[in-house]
């Protein structure tokens, strides 16, 4: 038995189809199902029950899966504690976060690092999903939670404050505050299509149109003028193209924290950018916190 079969097999059991499996491991579909039939040839014990519903473990299967979580997860130990010795500047940190955080707010110091270290290459997991880092899915994480797993380390970067804006072509009619109260949020989804919260009850009379889940197309939609959009203030107030609009007020919503896992505490590369970006963000904090607003003039 090797690795390369559990790792296959580890797949399909949590994905629970060959195809989804496939993609987990970034290979064909028909080489996941020729491993897993070897697999099962060598054992001569069926893993799993085949229907169109999916593959489910057979109770072998159920058995070897534990097994078969244990060794990965020592595995992936060793790996920690290999990648944490090393002291070279040269390869490759997997770094994760919510895509609208690292387009708008760590993306100019990510290209600075890269400058300054051209021998170390980055790759950016835009993804909602919490990659483990335990796992080596991700050897940095920048994430908005309230209080990071405990088995991570890391430090609380800045609070994520959010305010209401709306095109900057349209900031004249804002001294019509008529105006303002005819106006449209930007809806989530269909579960969410109002926004809720303290920020919300300044305009109780805007109702909700549209609907678009993703953050970026809530600010490319807000610039066009389709209406009011809840965005972070270091979006917000950095581009030109939009306006916060009165009472001007920004509420927190989310902590940013950057976290790494103790094994890699000796990592160079590792070490070295998330205290390069630790400075690049904590220089930005009063942006990020809403701070940096000026309420304009009533002149």
């Amino acid at each position: 038995m090797n690795w390369d079969d559990l790792k296959y097999f580890l797949a399909v059991c949590r994905n629970g189809s060959i195809r989804a499996a496939a993609t987990e491991l970034q290979v064909n579909h028909a080489t996941v199902s020729r491993r897993i039939n070897s697999f099962e040839a060598s054992l001569g014990r069926r893993l799993f029950e085949r229907s169109p519903q999916g593959y489910q473990c057979t109770a072998m299967g159920d058995e070897i899966f534990a097994e078969a979580e244990k060794l990965e997860q020592s595995l992936k130990a060793v790996e920690r504690r290999v990648a944490g010795n090393d002291a070279s500047m040269v390869g490759e940190i997997r770094v994760t976060s919510h895509q609208i955080i690292a387009e708008h707010l760590l993306m100019p110091a990510i290209a600075e690092f890269c400058q300054l270290y051209p021998d170390i290459h980055i790759e950016i997991i835009d993804s909602f999903k919490l990659l483990s880092i335990s796992n080596r899915e991700a050897d940095v994480a920048f994430r908005l939670c309230d209080s990071p797993p405990e088995h991570l380390i890391g430090r609380k970067l800045a609070t994520i404050h959010r305010a209401c804006y709306i095109a900057a072509n349209k900031q004249a009619k804002l001294a019509d505050p008529t105006w303002l109260a005819q106006q449209n949020w930007l809806g989530w989804s269909d579960k969410q299509q109002r926004p809720i919260g303290k920020i919300a009850k300044s305009y109780p009379k805007l109702v909700s149109r549209h609907k678009l889940l993703s953050p970026s197309l809530q600010v490319a939609a807000c610039k066009q003028g389709m209406g009011v959009a809840i965005l972070g203030c270091f979006i917000g107030d950095t581009s030109k193209d939009l306006v916060r609009i009165p009472p001007y007020l920004s509420v927190p919503k989310y902590d940013l924290w950057v976290l790494s896992h103790p094994d890699l505490q000796q990592n160079k590369k590792v070490l070295t950018f998330v205290r390069f970006m630790t400075q690049k963000i904590l220089a930005q904090r009063e942006l990020i916190e809403g701070k940096q607003f000026t309420t304009p003039s009533s002149d």
